[in-house]
């Protein structure tokens, strides 16, 4: 069994298998995974037609994703399951939405513990409330965004391309550079991520947005669809001297870029709880939730 190590010309292989099918989970992604392959191991292996991706932390064990694609999952999923029992590493899947949750337990009935894990719990929005910010239940929103308006007239709102990316990319270095000592692993690494996917612009298939205050850049975003009706967003990062500038970046690249599309996914808020705060306060339609899974113990 052959696992490659994710890059940046395994997009097109990956990609083929995540539009074979609706997905819903923000974890399906290759940006997604090619951010983050900087802090992790993250490999993947085609077997008998169905892509199957490893993801194993720095001291810990391998865990898997459900399977993609069109072939026989059960004999693969045993397959999977044997090669780790050989090797005695505990075999789990982890990010399963409910629908490969009920999946799995129609292949292999009772052969598993799915264990829900609230903190990997992807945040889903209306677009159109996100642009319009209408209503009591956005009224902070709103004037966080109004305030920007009125301080910052001349704003400006741009979408990444080939011309503006290489001084995105120097000013997020800057950005950067300003907390870099004080920056724990996990930041040091999304700012790797985030440099090696801009340095890829053009070759991988997210939309970027540029916030702009008399010239400068205040705010960007990344983020790329993700099944036939919702936007996943991957990185928005703004400078906290512009007031609004969050809320500002939020809504106008929804409205310049994705007004088309019904949802907006922001992932998950990794039990931190400052950003389950915020994600839970843009009110959200719904939560996608995400299981654990592992053998049931054998009697």
């Amino acid at each position: 069994m052959q696992w490659k190590p994710i890059d940046i010309e395994d997009r097109e292989t990956l990609e083929g298998f995540f539009r074979s099918e609706e997905l819903s989970v923000s974890d399906f992604s290759f940006t997604n995974l090619y951010l983050w392959h900087f802090s992790r191991s993250i490999s993947y292996a085609i077997i008998e037609d169905l892509l199957c991706i490893k993801t194993q932390y720095h001291g810990e064990h391998p865990f898997l994703f459900f399977p993609l694609g069109k072939g026989e999952k059960r004999g693969v999923i045993e397959r999977l399951m044997e090669c780790f029992e050989s090797r005695a590493i505990p075999f789990t899947m982890r990010s399963l939405g409910e629908e490969m949750k009920d999946e799995l337990e129609r292949l292999m009935p009772e052969k598993f513990e799915f264990i829900y894990n609230r903190d990997r719990s992807d945040y889903v929005y209306l677009t159109e409330e996100l642009i319009e910010l209408k209503g009591r239940k956005f009224h902070k929103k709103k004037n966080h965004l109004n305030r920007f308006f009125e301080l910052y007239p001349d704003f400006s709102y741009e979408s990444l391309s080939m011309e503006n990316v290489d001084e995105l990319l120097e000013a997020w270095k800057l950005w950067f550079g300003r907390i870099a000592d004080e920056a724990n692993e996990g930041l040091k690494n999304e700012y790797i991520g985030i440099v090696e996917t801009l340095k890829h612009f053009g070759k991988m298939s997210y939309k970027g947005g540029i916030l702009r205050v008399k010239g400068k850049i205040v705010a960007f975003t990344l983020g790329e669809q993700l099944n036939s009706d919702t936007v996943v967003v991957h990185i928005e990062k703004a400078d906290t001297e512009y007031h609004g500038a969050y809320q500002a970046i939020n809504q106008q690249f929804l409205a310049n870029e994705w007004s088309h599309l019904t949802y907006v996914n922001r992932e998950e808020d990794l039990g931190i709880e400052g950003l389950r705060r915020a994600k839970l306060s843009y009110q959200p339609s719904h939560l996608i939730d995400k299981y654990n899974v592992t053998p049931k113990p054998q009697s």
